[in-house]
This record gives structure tokens, sequence and C-alpha cells, in this order.
């Protein structure tokens, strides 16, 4: 585990176990009309922040990919400082950034975050004459402040700094939002990219003769870049054999991904495909609350008729305590993350 602490640099020379290579810092300009792209990959040694600070003075406008295990302090604070006040977005996209590296991702506006990702935290501590590591009433001080400077609550502070020196706290979605730390799961950027995918999925199903395994890569193109509605078409051409392999398994999988982005269009795929040709107490009561939700969620129209219809079907298959369950479920659902652009939504440019 890399060790951090940082007030004086002569300090941090002395205390903190130094990384073997500094983080490699590159700027990579966007193509037109696309922000830039600033990468930090390694561990943080003193005079990174010299290098960033130059990356950081040659762009108005860039988002920071971040991937590093951590190292020292004091120039993770000082990236993070410039990263506020420059404005930049900050992500770590299926890796991990932890330690001090996730001290400089939490000063992006936004900051991003994959389902694959790692983003740990730890108190700062020093190593002492005896190689043992030892927790620092200042240098916690000094993290509290920084986080503050950020906005950050009381409460998001304590997450960060109250995990001992031999472990961590590795922030989720769902934690993220307890704490009031605003997280999304994509750049602008790729949210672009992933809704005109779909977009050509959609009319490559529409054509005279339905180019199905073009619009299933197209599909997963979006897919992979999050965005629930070709999550949610995907996992039909799964469930149907279209342009892809039949697979049940694939269609709720992408079917589930889809809602935990609060796509309702995925929860009656869901609630149905889960229904089909089971008795299974627990199973019939997960499809009765996908398809409460559908019914909830769904605009008027055919889906919404088809929830509530679905939600009758399967609640006469339970017993009254499996669905006073079933709305305990409903009543306490939330999304990972709620997606903006819905299916059932009028088109937008």
């Amino acid at each position: 585990m890399i060790k951090k602490t940082a007030t004086l640099i002569p300090v941090l020379a002395l205390l903190v176990c130094a990384a073997p290579h500094a983080a490699d810092i590159n700027l990579a300009r966007g193509a037109k009309g696309e922000e830039d792209v600033i990468t930090v990959k390694g561990d943080f040694r003193l005079g990174d922040e010299n290098k960033f600070r130059s990356a950081a003075l040659a762009t108005n406008k860039a988002t920071v990919y971040l991937e590093s295990k951590g190292g020292k302090l004091y120039p993770a604070l000082e990236i993070g400082k410039m990263i506020r006040i420059k404005g930049f977005a900050t992500a770590v996209q299926e890796a991990e950034c932890a330690s001090s590296c996730a001290m400089v991702w939490l000063a992006g506006e936004p900051r991003m975050m994959s389902n694959f990702t790692s983003i740990g935290f730890h108190t700062p501590y020093v190593i002492d004459k005896n190689g043992k590591t030892k927790s620092d009433v200042t240098h916690g001080a000094l993290v509290g402040s920084y986080l503050t400077s950020l906005g950050f609550s009381q409460k998001a502070v304590m997450f960060v700094v109250t995990a001992g020196a031999d472990e961590m706290h590795w922030l989720q979605k769902s934690t993220a939002d307890k704490l009031g730390i605003a997280v999304t799961f994509t750049t602008a950027a790729q949210r672009r990219k992933g809704y005109e995918a779909f977009n050509e999925g959609v009319l490559a199903r529409k054509a005279p003769v339905p180019a199905n395994e073009a619009a299933a890569q197209l599909y997963r193109q979006s897919a992979v870049l999050g965005f629930a509605g070709a999550q949610n078409n995907l996992g039909d051409l799964y469930e149907m054999g279209q342009g892809v392999p039949k697979s049940d398994k694939a269609a709720i999988y992408w079917f589930t991904r889809a809602a935990e982005r609060g796509e309702p269009t995925a929860y009656l795929s869901l609630a149905s495909l889960l229904s089909q040709d089971t008795t299974d107490p627990e199973i019939l009561m997960d499809a009765l609350k996908f398809a409460a939700l559908a019914y909830n969620f769904l605009p008027a129209g055919r889906n919404k008729t088809s929830a509530e219809t679905l939600s009758t079907a399967i609640a006469a298959k339970l017993t009254q305590a499996d669905r006073q369950r079933v709305l305990d479920l409903v009543t306490h659902w939330a999304p990972l993350y709620q997606e903006e652009r819905l299916m059932g939504n009028k088109p937008t440019p």
C-alpha cells in the first residue's frame, strides 16, 4: 500500500515512501468541438505538480483521466487545487484510483467513474523511525481543510479520513449519493457518442431489410458508453436472437444494466423476461418489483398499459405477504444513476 502524508516538502521527503517512478502526465488535444484530455498514470511524486501545471496552462477545458494507487500527498493536493481552479472534469474508468489519487479525483467538476472503477480513501499517515505506520492529526486536518475548500460536507470528509492506515474505504455510486458527492459515469463527449451510436442502431433496425448485426454492434458501442436505451435494446436483440445469438442470460444482463440507470422501458423488459416460465416466488417478486416500477415511471401509452397488465398477472401468483415485500422494495428503489434521455421521452437533438 502506498503511504502518504503532507505539510512541508522536506517532511514529505523523509516520511513518505517514494514511488519508483513519477506519474506519467500527458496532454492530448481533443478533436474539433471536443475538450482536451490530460492523463495522469502512476504514483505521485514531488515535482508532478509542476508537470501538471504545464499541461493545465496549455488548455482551457479538459478532462483529467486518473489511474494511480497513490503516492505523495502534497503534489496530489496541489494538482487537485489546479483542477478546481481551471474547472476541469476528472475521470477514472475501469481503473484504480486510491489514496492521494482519490483526492485529485474529488476536485473535478464533474467527476466520473465507471461500473468497474475502484476509488479508495484512507486516513493520511506517516512512517515512524521503527517503520510502523502512524496516523497523524496534522495531516488529517490538512486533508479535511482541502476537502472543505472543495465544498464537501462534514459527512463526506469523515468518510475520507476515518479509514485506518491498513484499510481502505472504497467509494461506490450509491455511497457517493448518500455523501453528497456528485458522480456521473461518462464524459459529455462519451454521452454524445453513445447517443449517436444508439440512433444509428435504431435506423439500422428500421431499414427496409433490418440490419440486425449492424444494429447490435452500434447498440453495444452505445451500451458500453453507458447509454441505458442502447443497453435495453441490446437486451431485446439477445432475447429475440436477432443479430446476436439468442441468450436470456445476456438479455437479463443488459436489461439490468439499463434498469440500474433508471430506464423505465428496461423495468418492463426485465419484468416480462423474469416472469416467464417460473413459479419461484423470489424471481416473481423481483419481476413484480420491476413491473410496478415500469408502471410508475413509464409515460401513458401501450408500454404503461402492458406494465399494468403484467403487474396484475404476476401479483396473482404471489401471497399477500410477498406482495407487501414487493411494495417495500419498490418504495425503496433508487437507480445507481438516473439516465436523462429516456426512451419514452420525446426525441431531443
